[in-house]
């Protein structure tokens, strides 16, 4: 993972009222990197597309893209016209991860909805296929921006996805406050409840710090900036707790890695991770992938 700000940015959108926080967070970071902003939308073909369309001669129907430009200057006037677009047709996840390498993109940012009737967080086939596809970081955008990220929370299991996603983390937001938090649970911990837990879990904490200290990718400068948090019990309980408790803007995982951390975040998030979550979250891929 470079740790270059990115220059160009996808965003992966419907233009409905779902994605409208997604679209201004990628606006915010458009202008905070100054990164090109590319808006995508990707048209499912159905059994309409396949029928001759005549239209009254004296009605000039609107093209997609025109349609497009339109609703981006509704929503954000001041910009629209830094905003270039990009209307195709196809399977959504797949088109965008081509679009996404076609442009050489650096980040996806993608939103999420809300089923009001059951109450909970869904996130849609489309975005859970490009976090799990995408060869760059993607952003999934849940909450209305009010500002910069501030705070920042990696969930960590001391991978080397981990380590991507703090470097990445420390790269694109150098201002926020930034926790490594990593949760560990324990067989049969229901039979330790008079152990006191806390001075393994600082040793342990200390043993990452220790470990960090001799990582040549992690210089003397991030180190001090990173707040080591390790804690036993379920981690996506513990995290979505911190998350609350220190109003923390961004969670951010690495993928694939070795596979616990990122399923039990990713692999899960619609069920659980993103029942609870506040903020957003920032996946990013290991660096097989982002080759």
């Amino acid at each position: 993972m470079t740790d270059a700000l990115p220059r160009r940015i996808l965003l992966a959108t419907d233009l409905s009222c779902r994605c409208d926080r997604a679209l201004d967070r990628a606006v915010q970071l458009s202008e905070q990197w100054s990164a090109e902003l590319i808006a995508a939308t990707v048209i499912e073909p159905g059994p309409a597309d396949f029928l001759e369309q005549r239209p009254a001669s004296w009605r000039r129907q609107a093209s997609p893209v025109e349609r497009m430009h339109w609703r981006l200057a509704r929503d954000v006037a001041s910009v629209a016209d830094n905003i270039r677009v990009v209307v195709e047709t196809g399977d959504p996840a797949a088109k965008l991860i081509e679009i996404a390498a076609r442009e050489n993109c650096d980040l996806i940012v993608t939103g999420i909805a809300r089923d009001e009737t059951l109450g909970r967080m869904i996130l849609g086939t489309t975005a859970s296929r490009l976090v799990r596809g995408a060869a760059i970081p993607v952003l999934v955008v849940r909450d209305r921006p009010a500002a910069s990220y501030r705070r920042i929370v990696v969930a960590t299991d001391f991978s080397e996805a981990a380590l991507q996603a703090t470097l990445a983390a420390a790269a694109f937001f150098p201002a926020a406050a930034l926790t490594l938090f990593h949760g560990y649970d324990i067989p049969y911990a229901g039979y330790l409840a008079d152990r006191d837990l806390a001075p393994e879990s600082h040793a342990m904490a200390q043993q990452a710090r220790a470990r960090l200290r001799r990582e040549d990718r992690i210089g003397e400068t991030l180190l001090e900036r990173l707040n080591i948090i390790v804690e036993q019990g379920a981690p996506e309980t513990l995290i979505s707790n911190h998350v609350e408790d220190n109003h923390v803007d961004l969670t951010v995982v690495g993928s694939r890695g070795h596979g616990l951390l990122f399923e039990t975040f990713i692999g899960s998030m619609d069920r659980r991770l993103f029942d609870t979550l506040e903020g957003d979250l920032l996946i990013v891929p290991g660096a097989a992938e982002a080759s």
